[in-house]
């Protein structure tokens, strides 16, 4: 197992000494919201670094491991206290700051890992814009449950999940144990009539919603049923996906 190249670890002397052997630079994309009563505010984030790090570890030199920005797109939680989030154009503003600093120091290719699912769109869009000003290329991949719905399909798991729910609270189990509130895990306490169960009729149809009138208790599915077995079953199957990702942009 290599050593992870992480930029927040180092002097300026030891990465310079290096940056010409990377290849990509990894920036892990995390949030500051609501995970119901089971996982913490930094649940995205912590994930996300952890994330990070893994991928840093297959690659060593090659791959660097840019500092995680936290806070990320979360109006839609914004009703539960303790949640932060940027507007739209902020965060758009800081991508493309983090794009510009690092193509200050040479650095062509980024892939952003995302804990958070909003964070993926506005990175879709800014993407043309970094090829446009720097001559960048701007990738983004996600690592929790989109990554993985065969896998879940094979177990006992809910129909509606993907927030604070069996399958991103048993990845957190194995990431970051110490985010994770075993004594207090519950499903989802949907407020009745809410559209929400029935969205894949829906369409892509860019709809916000408020988790607020979605869920009582901010939670998706039934993290009463997560563990930390699955969640390291998970684990392994995104890193590997995540690793054909990385060998077909810098191979």
């Amino acid at each position: 197992m290599n050593k992870a190249l992480i930029l927040e670890e180092l002097t300026w002397v030891e990465f310079d000494a290096v940056k010409d052997q990377v290849e990509l630079v990894i920036i892990p994309l995390g949030s500051t919201e609501q995970h119901g009563p089971n996982t913490t505010l930094a649940t995205d984030t912590v994930r996300a670094r952890a994330m990070g790090k893994l991928i840093g570890e297959e690659y060593g030199n090659r791959v660097l491991i840019g500092p995680t920005l936290p806070i990320g797109l979360a109006y839609h939680h914004m009703k539960f206290p303790g949640t932060m989030t940027f507007s739209l154009q902020t965060y758009i503003q800081v991508i493309r700051d983090i794009c510009w600093s690092f193509n200050e120091h040479g650095f062509k290719k980024i892939l952003f890992i995302t804990g958070h699912g909003g964070n993926k769109r506005p990175v879709h869009e800014y993407a043309t814009e970094a090829r446009k000003e720097f001559g960048m290329d701007i990738y983004i991949s996600s690592m929790g449950g989109s990554l993985v719905r065969e896998l879940s399909a094979q177990e006992d798991f809910t129909k509606v999940k993907g927030h604070a729910c069996e399958v991103e609270t048993s990845q957190t189990m194995f990431l970051a144990p110490d985010h994770v509130r075993p004594d207090a895990l519950e499903a989802a306490k949907f407020i009745e009539g809410t559209k929400y169960l029935d969205r894949e009729h829906m369409y892509d149809c860019g709809m916000f919603w408020d988790f607020s009138k979605v869920s009582e208790n901010g939670a998706l599915g039934d993290a009463t049923r997560a563990s930390v077995e699955f969640g390291e079953k998970m684990n392994a199957l995104v890193v590997e996906k995540i690793k054909k990702f990385i060998d077909n942009i810098i191979l």
